[in-house]
């Protein structure tokens, strides 16, 4: 049975998951709407303050943030390959993801002739090899590792 620290850690995992689940339909899907009600939002509270006119860089503070927890994801596997070798699976899925993007927008690009550059390319040529090296020495340990 698990302690109530634990338990209150588990369902704040489970809540952090569908609201980050939802941030990314957002993204993914209305990310002009998401756009729209901030400025409206500020519009309303902070009049004084412009408009935001480029999401590039609210969209650059996200990818940072994606960075940051590859990095942490990365030194607690370095610190205690034993202990903390499965957060290689959540490295790899943000790989994968950030690849499948990339190169979905870069498809993307040829029908609708807006997204289509070597940068959302690049995203795949990178981050696909680095799932796939994260993914195959995750399993790879696991093989010889206790489980966690």
């Amino acid at each position: 049975m698990d302690s109530p620290q634990a338990l209150r850690l588990r369902y704040m995992a489970l809540i952090y998951a569908i609201l980050f689940s939802l941030a990314v339909f957002v993204f993914i899907f209305f990310p002009n709407t998401l756009f729209r009600a901030i400025n409206a939002l500020s519009l309303m509270m902070f009049p004084s303050l412009p408009l935001a006119t480029d999401s590039g860089k609210f969209w650059f503070s996200l990818a940072i943030s994606m960075m940051g927890t590859i990095i942490a994801l990365s030194l607690f596997i370095y610190k205690n390959v034993r202990k903390y070798y499965m957060m290689a699976i959540p490295l790899a899925i943000a790989k994968f993801t950030s690849s499948c993007c990339g190169l979905f927008y870069f498809v993307l690009g040829y029908f609708i002739g807006e997204t289509n550059t070597l940068a959302n390319l690049l995203i795949f040529l990178t981050d696909f090899p680095l799932g796939v090296v994260a993914f195959v020495f995750w399993r790879n340990a696991k093989k010889i590792l206790p489980p966690a």
